[in-house]
């Protein structure tokens, strides 16, 4: 049940999407993409660190890592069925602001494209916001607090490496 929830939610994201959400400004749906991918934050740091420590606990003989490549998959299904349920707000807001004339295809396309990779997401739409200029100090927190919480990972990462 816990793999199929993100699916779930996903859909009935879409639904309100496709029925209510045409009626929303691009404001509107901004703001509802920034709650939902700035939330996602959290969700990428955690599921990032745990996916790190089972692929160091993989190191171990064969069969912890064949229940770990087990954790894995669970792992890639759930955060993938989490960013596919976030992304039906940015693509309509992507659609809504390529109709309204204030972004070009290109930016849309590859905006929409990022909608589907783990962090490359966020990242789009904090230059997005930035370029709307809405929210403007709230995106810079929420960048540099992003990069002070992936700082100590990367440093450990570096420093294991190095002692490898």
């Amino acid at each position: 049940m816990v793999i199929l929830l993100p699916f779930i939610l996903g859909l009935v994201n879409l639904i309100v999407v496709l029925t209510v959400g045409r009626k929303w400004s691009s404001r509107t749906l901004l703001n509802c993409t920034l709650i939902i991918k700035y939330g996602l934050i959290t969700f990428y740091l955690i599921g990032g660190c745990l996916v790190i420590a089972v692929t160091v606990l993989a190191i171990f003989p064969l069969s912890f890592m064949a229940l770990f490549s087990i954790i894995m998959i669970l792992f890639l299904v759930v955060g993938y069925g989490v960013l596919s349920g976030s992304a039906p707000y940015a693509i309509a807001y992507l659609v809504k602001v390529c109709k309204e004339g204030t972004c070009s295809k290109g930016v849309e396309f590859l905006s929409g494209i990022c909608q589907f990779f783990f962090l490359f997401d966020v990242v789009a739409m904090i230059v997005l916001t930035l370029k709307e200029r809405h929210l403007v100090k709230t995106t810079i927190f929420v960048y540099v607090a992003m990069k002070i919480c992936i700082l100590p990972v990367v440093l450990f990462l570096v420093i294991e490496f190095i002692t490898i």
